[in-house]
């Protein structure tokens, strides 16, 4: 059936973020929240599509908790980036290094 489960929302969703990414009002108030809307367009485009196929019939996700982990980690270290370095009082990079470990 090649997807269309959600009728092909996730490209709709990652075209949506793009825009507001690349806003240039938005990049100005906001460019940390602007690039964290670019970032996540794709992870949430591909995350969107291997569900879709794996409910189609296309592919199958063979574990589920193991895809559902791997797609939070993604989506936790986009938000992680984007977030003030101030949150982060042992430093921002060996935070996220240590959460890219735990999720190998």
């Amino acid at each position: 059936m090649s997807g269309g489960h959600w009728d092909y929302s996730g490209i709709r969703l990652q075209d949506i973020l793009e825009i507001i990414a690349t806003d240039e009002e938005m990049k100005t108030r906001w460019p940390d929240l602007a690039q964290l809307f670019g970032e996540l367009g794709p992870i949430l485009y591909d995350i969107e599509h291997d569900i879709d196929w794996d409910f189609s019939g296309d592919s199958s996700i063979k574990d589920d908790r193991k895809f559902s982990d791997a797609a939070i980690g993604k989506i936790f270290e986009a938000a992680m980036k984007a977030a003030p370095d101030s949150w982060f009082p042992r430093g921002k990079w060996a935070t996220i290094q240590a959460v890219q470990e735990r999720k190998e």
